[in-house]
């Protein structure tokens, strides 16, 4: 038996295979840097979020929308942390309307293993309602309903709804 042609192409496959591998030897290497720190004019904060629907569920309903929105404000360089002489914020009241626990043992069929989220938000300053935001978010089959991220997941999609609605108003 005769192992010349097997040897040869086994050395051609070495050889190939440490060709391929010093190709990103070459590359320059990317320093991390952060990304620069936004800062806006108008700050908001979040005064309340109340569950409306009064049911109990598997997750921090108050929690997540609350976390959600202060997040998304934060990206925007918009959430009053701090008390600055001169600075009346814009202050956001948040409710959950309704809210429909995904099932993951049914996510596979349409509709019924959906996570769904109905939110309201009012955008108040000095007393007065400026706007009433509603957002509605739902994770569906294949888009994190399969995880138990799904409440999560929506509940930071209508957060961010929430934010760039009272955007608009400022």
């Amino acid at each position: 038996m005769n192992n010349r042609p097997i040897r040869l192409i086994a050395l051609v496959f070495i050889a190939l295979f440490l060709i391929a591998c010093g190709k990103g030897k070459n590359k320059p290497q990317e320093v991390y840097k952060p990304p620069p720190e936004v800062s806006s004019p108008y700050k908001v904060k979040v005064v309340d979020v109340s569950n409306d629907t009064h049911q109990v569920y598997d997750v921090d309903v108050i929690g997540l929308l609350w976390n959600g929105i202060e997040e998304s404000l934060k990206k925007r360089g918009m959430l009053f942390a701090e008390p600055q002489p001169g600075v009346e914020p814009y202050l956001i009241e948040a409710h959950v309307v309704y809210l429909k626990e995904g099932e993951i043992v049914c996510c596979w069929i349409p509709y019924v293993g959906d996570t769904v989220l109905v939110a309201k938000a009012e955008l108040k300053r000095g007393g007065k309602v400026l706007a009433t935001i509603e957002s509605k978010g739902k994770a569906t089959l294949g888009r994190g309903t399969m995880s138990l991220n799904a409440a999560k997941k929506v509940f930071e999609k209508v957060a961010e709804d929430i934010v760039n609605q009272a955007v608009k108003h400022f």
